[in-house]
């Protein structure tokens, strides 16, 4: 297994236990509304906190799509990539 296997894995994981959590509360519109809101929060929080600790996030529209369709562990795997890939 590759490098560039693992984040795909790990988001694939990511959206397929929140589908079955959603599914089994039955809420899936809304907690696709809620996880997408708070990854969008999570993208500008991580930005603002990295003001103080020097962790760049770029806001833009891979890093928002990546937060709306994953919520707050798309954010995790973005900053994950960065820190593997140093950029």
């Amino acid at each position: 297994m590759g490098i560039n296997t693992v984040p795909v894995i790990y988001a694939a994981i990511c959206v397929l236990t929140l589908t079955a959590v959603m599914l089994k509360h039955k809420c899936l519109f809304r907690g696709i509304f809620a996880s997408a809101a708070q990854g969008i929060t999570a993208v500008y929080a991580v930005k603002l906190i990295g003001l103080v600790t020097g962790t760049q996030l770029a806001v833009n529209w891979y890093t928002l799509g990546t937060a709306a369709v994953l919520g707050s562990p798309g954010v995790a795997l973005i900053l994950a990539v960065q820190t593997l890939f140093n950029t």
